[in-house]
């Protein structure tokens, strides 16, 4: 079997779906991956680059300060900087500034300060002499009241400079200081050569002076690049317009001065185009590796997908007994909008087949026929179905529909399957097999249409029939389910109700009633009463017949157990075997002064399944004084060996006798025989229908006892007359 096309194209759209979504997830996780590794190497080289700056600013305060101390302590230089001599001062710290230059080239300022903050020499301009310092320098300060050693990063007029301070004894006592200051210049510069990386420093704008203020790079609305080169200028010139991916700057390095306060940042910038290029061919290769390794991966398991949904698919939409495809795949065929023709066959009697040769035998008529059903749907373009026990149906799709035409093929389905002889293992002779047949033309409701078509088919006897509106059993049903309804609302409402109509004697006078059930309705507020034809047959097929006849019974004799006449009260042949409805009588008995005011009616009814039974049932309540009476006696089951057996206390007369009775003479032999018959057993009778005074006199001359008919009265309700 192939699988529908309709569950091959959604395996397959499912299945594309699944994996554009998967290579789009995939790739999406990879650029994620890819920028996360980029700034995992960026922030490695910054961190490192961190670590190794701070390293050096350590290395050149220790090698610095040595070398400061060297200078602080040679000979006379204190008991200069006490006296102010400047000649002395410069003899003294000349050579050994020029021998710091030679290693240290970095350095540029080297300037001792008098005890009051006086510039006394200045060895990176020795023409400088005698002036204060208009500046404030805090660390100058600092040393100057705390007489001791600071350092730390500032920013002076020309550029940041890393400051080391020493105070300066004579005859201990304090006489002044020196300031050394180095310019980032060779660390940065180190830095740069071992990360390959492009270094600056950023200081706040407002501690630039003018000059620098002009010549700086605008990093933000605080910060200014003083110190850079072009790739990190053009950063920050361009850096909203320009796509940033493959260079990266960090400034989370401060450049703090010797009270921890920041007075810049160093700027580390990156170019990484080289690594994301590298990171973007890689991602690139994995992702095609990957994306090839699932697509053949989808590929085989696709086709063993294909193969368990084939099976899978066998064993939902293959009819395991004849290979036929079953209920399922055509509820599948028939979901779909196309326009259809189906042709729905049945075995003829095929249980009572199943019954004479049993179940074996019947599963080989069923896999003959279904032989046949292939091979012709294989012929004529159809699809072949078997759908429960001993129906097949035949599938097309068709645009337009001839009748005519369709006939002919059933006919040439129904002459194969008729000239089928099945030889089965302990049956002498060969089987032959009949087939009804229904078609119907439409998409969804084909099949339902079909099944009314075949019933109607069965119901005339003929071997097929189309559908049609003539053959709709919709709006039957729909009238069916509306009464069932009705009744169960009337139930639940106490609206089935006995109504009473009067039996009298033959001088009119009234000795009974009869009971009636009717069922009251309210249909936009208007009160209609519904006669027995109208939901009788529904609520005896529908299960709800026993509970009506059970409250009428109990209403009924309630009600005339109270009064003075006799109450006729009607009995199908099975009431009584049903213990409900018999306990109602029997409660109903034990209310009433003498049993004999009450006349139970077994009402005519095709057949009496067990005669014998009901009339041990009959004979018990006509042992407690119950009066019986036959009702329509002239027709159905109600014979005379039956009467000689019963023994009645009354007969009434089938009331299509009494109506015609004034213009069909075989009506009058009828009646006439029938009072004869019961006036020679003793037997009361009753005539219904009896509708106008002419019939009432022709009966009383005819010898009947008791009359009930319109002339009368007509059914009432008398529980709620008021």
């Amino acid at each position: 079997m192939n699988l529908p096309s309709q569950t091959k194209r959604n395996t397959l759209s499912l299945t594309i779906i699944i994996l554009v979504l998967s290579w789009v997830g995939i790739y999406l996780l990879l650029e994620q991956q890819l920028k996360k590794s980029i700034h995992e190497e960026f922030q490695r080289i910054s961190n490192g680059t961190e670590n190794l700056f701070k390293i050096n600013v350590e290395n050149n305060k220790i090698e610095l300060g040595f070398k400061l101390d060297r200078i602080v302590a040679a000979e006379g230089l204190a008991k200069a900087i006490a006296e102010s001599d400047y000649e002395q001062i410069n003899f003294i710290v000349t050579p050994y500034y020029e021998n710091l230059k030679l290693t240290q080239k970095a350095v540029n300022i080297l300037t001792f300060r008098s005890i009051d903050g006086v510039t006394l020499f200045r060895a990176h301009k020795p023409e400088y002499f005698g002036d204060k310092l208009n500046e404030k320098r805090a660390l100058i300060l600092d040393t100057n009241s705390l007489h001791r050693s600071f350092c730390g990063f500032e920013v002076g007029n020309l550029e940041m400079t890393f400051r080391i301070t020493k105070p300066i004894f004579y005859n201990n006592m304090y006489v002044g200081n020196v300031e050394l200051g180095i310019s980032p210049t060779n660390f940065l510069q180190e830095l740069g050569s071992i990360f390959k990386t492009d270094i600056g420093i950023a200081v706040d704008k407002s501690q630039l002076a003018v000059l620098l203020d002009k010549t700086a790079t605008k990093i933000d609305d605080k910060l200014m690049l003083i110190r850079g080169n072009e790739n990190l200028k053009n950063y920050f010139l361009q850096k909203d317009d320009a796509d940033q991916i493959s260079y990266k700057v960090d400034m989370n390095i401060p450049l703090q001065n010797h009270l921890s306060q920041t007075m810049g940042y160093l700027v580390v910038g990156f170019d990484i185009s080289s690594i994301v290029k590298k990171d973007t061919e890689f991602m690139h290769r994995l992702f095609f590796i990957i994306a090839v390794m699932m697509l053949i991966l989808v590929v085989v398991l696709q086709q063993a997908f294909s193969k368990i949904l084939k099976y899978f698919s066998k064993q939902v939409y293959i009819d395991h007994l004849t290979g036929l495809l079953n209920r399922h795949a055509l509820n599948d065929a028939l979901f779909s909008k196309q326009s259809k023709v189906l042709i729905l066959s049945n075995i003829k009697e095929f249980s009572l087949l199943n019954e004479l040769y049993g179940v074996d035998a019947g599963n080989e008529i069923l896999i003959n026929v279904a032989e046949i059903f292939r091979n012709f749907a294989d012929e004529n373009g159809f699809d072949a179905y078997r759908i429960s026990s001993d129906e097949f149906v035949l599938l097309k799709k068709e645009d337009s529909f001839d009748e005519e035409g369709y006939y002919r093929v059933v006919e040439k389905i129904q002459s194969k399957i008729n000239s089928l002889k099945i030889l089965l293992h302990g049956v002498d002779e060969a089987i032959g097999v009949e087939i009804y047949s229904g078609i119907a033309f439409d998409h969804a409701h084909s099949l339902e249409d079909a099944q009314m078509a075949i019933k109607k088919a069965k119901k005339e006897s003929l071997s097929c029939m189309t559908y049609s509106k003539k053959v709709d059993t919709k709006e039957q049903s729909q009238t069916v389910m509306k009464v069932k309804r009705t009744i169960k609302y009337a139930l639940e409402h106490k609206n089935v109700l006995p109504f009473f109509q009067p039996i009298t004697d033959r001088g009119g006078k009234i000795v009974k009633y009869e009971a009636l059930m009717r069922m009251v309705e309210f249909d936009g507020g208007e009160k209609r009463v519904l006669y027995p034809n109208e939901f009788l047959s529904i609520a005896m097929n529908s299960g709800l017949y026993i509970k009506m006849a059970k409250d009428l019974l109990e209403e009924s004799l309630a009600f005339f157990a109270k009064r003075e006449e006799k109450v006729s009260v009607n009995f199908l042949p099975n009431d009584f075997f049903n213990q409900s409805i018999m306990d109602a009588l029997m409660s109903g008995i034990e209310m009433f002064d003498s049993p004999a005011r009450i006349v139970v009616e077994i009402t005519e009814q095709e057949g009496v399944e067990n005669f014998g039974r009901l009339l041990r049932v009959v004979k018990k309540l006509r042992a407690m004084g119950v009066l019986i009476a036959i009702d329509d006696f002239g027709s159905g089951y109600a014979n005379y060996v039956h009467i000689l057996e019963i023994k009645p206390d009354y007969l009434k007369i089938d009331g299509s006798l009494v109506r015609n009775i004034l213009t069909d003479t075989n009506s009058k032999i009828l009646v006439k025989s029938i009072i004869r018959f019961a006036q020679e057993l003793n037997i009361t009778t009753v005539a219904e229908y009896v509708e106008n005074e002419e019939i009432f006199e022709l009966l009383k001359e005819y010898g009947v006892d008791e009359f009930q008919g319109y002339y009368f009265g007509r059914p009432v309700d008398l529980i709620n007359k008021n």
